[in-house]
């Protein structure tokens, strides 16, 4: 009977000493321990070019201290370039008479500058009988058909200028108008009878300034001499 005490202390033992390595785990090292899923590594998105900045008119506004002032649209305004422009110009020489005292007296010949400038253009007012340029002028102004801002399709009417025999003024068709950054426009102008002999001069160019109100031929018949013309303005339909 005094051994079964051991034995059955031996037994406690032994079961205690089973539970405990069945209990015992092992606990896994920082590098053992499984790391959180990442998320896929996500590609940079490429940078967005700068949109190109609009071309606005210019401001008159002033530019800012340390701001460069945008540059203004300059687009140019121009007539069809299909138009028939020959259409217009069929040469008539004046016919040779006899006055009352039997000189002899050549007509004027056609088109003289107003025909052709109202047969390019199709404006057909102000028929005051034979009305010259200046006379148109006012007509049309009274009308408010009239500007100071160069139009492709309009007339620009030259003022009276006795210095060059043109008392009555003198017109023609403005086939382009570019605007400059200066503020000037480049025209590309046509009329006829410039020489008071029906000759037709298509496409010269010429610097307006309306500013001055003043005109300068760069080319055609007229570069030699005429510079800063007086111009009343331009007739609209």
């Amino acid at each position: 009977m005094r051994s079964w005490p051991k034995a059955a202390l031996f037994f406690t033992l032994f079961l205690l000493l089973v539970n405990l390595t069945a209990c015992t785990k092992t606990v896994p090292s920082p590098s053992q321990t499984p790391s959180a899923a990442e998320p896929p590594a996500t590609m940079p998105a490429p940078a967005e070019e700068p949109a190109p900045e609009a071309c606005e008119p210019p401001s008159e506004k002033p530019t800012e201290i340390g701001k460069e002032a945008q540059a203004p649209c300059l687009e140019c305004e121009a007539v069809d370039p299909t138009q028939n422009r020959a259409g217009c110009f069929k040469l008539q020489p004046g016919k040779t008479t006899k006055n009352s005292k039997g000189k002899t007296v050549t007509g004027r010949c056609q088109p003289q500058c107003v025909p052709y400038a109202r047969c390019r253009s199709g404006i057909m007012t102000c028929r005051l009988g034979d009305t010259g340029p200046v006379e148109w002028f006012e007509c049309a102004r009274k009308n408010k058909a009239t500007t100071s801002i160069p139009k492709a399709g309009s007339i620009m009417v030259i003022a009276g200028n006795k210095g060059r025999k043109m008392s009555t003024g003198h017109l023609g068709y403005v086939e382009e108008a570019c605007p400059n950054a200066d503020g000037t426009w480049t025209l590309r102008f046509s009329h006829t009878n410039y020489d008071r002999k029906c000759h037709l001069d298509l496409d010269a160019k010429v610097l307006f300034n309306p500013k001055t109100m003043t005109a300068t031929f760069l080319s055609g018949a007229w570069k030699a001499w005429a510079k800063d013309l007086k111009i009343s303005g331009f007739i609209l339909r």
